[in-house]
C-alpha cells in the first residue's frame, strides 16, 4: 500500500475518531457538571423547604434557636445551618468547621442559591426569610455539601483519560480493521451496485403501486359485496359458483396486498414469545392445503424455546416457508420443521422432499419476482428475506443430501429451553 493510501485509510480516520471523541467527551463532561448542579439545586431546595418548616415549628413552640438546631448537628451533608433574627443578627448556628460560617451579603441575594468553596470542597448555599404564625420574622441559612458532585466530576475526568489510553491501544486494532475494509471495498461496491439495481427495479413500481392497488381493490370489494348479495338470495343452482367466484376475488385481493406489502419498508415491534406455539398455529392454518396433496408435517423444537422478535412478522416468514414447502413437495411426502437455539441465536429449518434447487436458484430465489414454480410471483420468499434482514438475521436455501431443499433462518434473540425436543407429527 502506498503512503497516500495509508494516510487515507489508516491515519486520517484514526485522528478523526480521536478528535471527535475528545470533543464529545468534553461536551459530555460539561453536560454532566451542569446537570449535577441542577439536580443538587433541586435537592437543596426540597431539603431547605422541609428544614424551614421544621425550624418554624420549633420557633413557634418557643424553643431557643440552639435547641432547634441541635437535631441537625450530626447530619453529614449539612455543613452550615444558622437562624438569624429580623435584623439578620445570628441567634445561633452550627458548622462542621469550628468558627467557619460564610455569610456574605454581597454573595447572597435573598432566596437565591449560590456556591462557595469551603475547606472540604464546594457547598451549595440557601438563604431565605422565615415568618412564624405570630408574625415574628427570622432568616434561615443552610449550607449543603457538594462533595458527591466533586467526586463524580473527578472520576469523570479520570475515566476520560483511561478511555483515551484504551482508544490509543484500540487504534492498532482499528488500523487492521481499516486495512481489511480497504481490501473488501470491491466486494462492498459490488453489493451496493446490486442493491441499487434492485431499488431501481422497484422505483417505478413503488411510484404508482399504491394507486394501482386502490384502483384494483375498489372493484374487487364491490364484486365481493355483489357475490354476498346474490348468495343471500339462496339460489342452490348458483350458490356453489358464487362461492368459487368469491374465493377467486379474495385470492386476487390477497395478491394485491402482498404486492403492496413487499414494496413497503419493514417496521418491527419485538416481543418475547414461545416459538412452538407460533409454528403450530401456522401449520394448523395450512392443514387443508397440505391435505390436498396428502402431506404430513413433522415439527421438532426444544421445549420452552423462546424468541424475541416481531411475532406477526415471524409468523409470516414461517407461513411463507411452509407454503413454499407444500408447493414444492410431491404428494404423500413429509415436510420437516426444526427449531432450536445455539449461543443465543435462534435457528429455524424447513425441509421438503421436492426436486431441490438448481445451482443458480439458491442465490436468486430470494430476489423479487423469482420463483422456482411454474405459478406464483416470487413475493413470499422476497418478503421473508426483508423481514429476516430487518431483525438482523439471515435466510438461506440449499439442497438436502437425500433430496429436496432446506430453508434456514437465523435470528438473534433465541433462548434455549430444555435440551429435550418436543416432537409433533401429523
Amino acid at each position: 500500500m502506498r503512503k497516500r493510501e495509508f494516510l487515507l485509510f489508516f491515519v486520517l480516520p484514526f485522528l478523526l475518531v480521536v478528535g471527535l471523541f475528545t470533543l464529545l467527551s468534553n461536551l459530555n463532561r460539561q453536560y454532566i457538571q451542569a446537570k449535577m448542579q441542577e439536580l443538587a439545586s433541586d435537592q437543596l431546595s426540597a431539603t431547605a423547604l422541609i428544614l424551614k418548616e421544621s425550624i418554624r415549628a420549633g420557633l413557634e413552640r418557643g424553643l431557643p434557636a440552639s435547641e432547634v438546631l441541635t437535631p441537625y448537628q450530626a447530619t453529614e451533608d449539612i455543613y452550615f445551618m444558622a437562624i438569624l433574627d429580623g435584623q439578620e443578627n445570628v441567634l445561633d448556628w452550627t458548622s462542621r468547621f469550628e468558627g467557619y460560617l460564610p455569610l456574605s451579603k454581597k454573595q447572597r441575594p435573598p432566596g437565591a442559591l449560590w456556591i462557595i468553596d469551603s475547606p472540604q470542597g464546594k457547598i451549595f448555599n440557601h438563604y431565605s426569610a422565615l415568618t412564624t404564625a405570630d408574625g415574628r420574622k427570622y432568616y434561615f441559612y443552610l449550607g449543603y455539601s457538594l462533595k458527591s458532585l466533586d467526586l463524580l466530576l473527578t472520576h469523570s475526568r479520570r475515566n476520560f483519560w483511561y478511555i483515551m489510553s484504551a482508544l490509543a491501544l484500540a487504534g492498532l486494532v482499528l488500523f487492521a480493521g481499516l486495512y481489511r475494509l480497504h481490501r473488501s471495498y470491491q466486494q462492498a461496491a459490488a453489493e451496493a451496485a446490486r442493491q441499487a439495481e434492485e431499488k431501481e427495479k422497484f422505483k417505478e413500481i413503488s411510484a404508482y403501486t399504491s394507486g394501482v392497488a386502490h384502483e384494483i381493490k375498489n372493484p374487487l370489494n364491490s364484486l365481493a359485496l355483489l357475490f354476498e348479495d346474490w348468495q343471500s338470495l339462496n339460489l342452490p343452482e348458483i350458490n356453489q359458483e358464487l362461492e368459487k367466484g368469491k374465493k377467486e376475488v379474495e385470492k386476487i385481493a390477497s395478491l394485491v396486498d402482498r404486492f403492496s406489502e413487499a414494496l413497503k419498508p419493514v417496521s418491527i415491534s419485538p416481543e418475547k414469545f414461545e416459538v412452538a406455539l407460533v409454528i403450530e398455529e401456522e401449520i394448523k392454518e395450512l392443514e387443508n392445503l397440505a391435505e390436498e396433496k396428502n402431506l404430513k408435517f413433522e415439527l421438532k423444537t426444544e421445549g420452552g424455546l423462546k424468541l424475541t422478535a416481531d411475532r406477526l412478522l415471524f409468523s409470516r416468514v414461517v407461513a411463507n416457508l411452509l407454503k413454499n414447502a407444500i408447493e414444492a413437495s410431491p404428494a404423500g411426502s413429509l415436510i420437516s420443521v426444526k427449531a432450536y437455539a445455539r449461543k443465543k441465536k435462534f435457528i429455524l429449518e424447513v425441509q421438503d422432499s421436492g426436486p431441490g434447487l438448481e445451482e443458480t436458484q439458491a442465490e436468486k430465489i430470494f430476489d423479487p419476482f423469482v420463483s422456482s414454480k411454474s405459478s406464483g410471483f416470487g413475493i413470499g420468499l422476497y418478503l421473508s428475506r426483508k423481514i429476516v434482514a430487518a431483525h438482523g438475521g439471515k435466510i438461506s436455501a440449499s439442497n438436502r443430501p437425500g433430496g429436496g431443499a432446506v430453508f434456514k433462518v437465523e435470528l438473534p434473540g433465541g433462548e434455549s429451553g430444555k435440551r429435550s425436543y418436543f416432537s409433533r407429527r401429523g
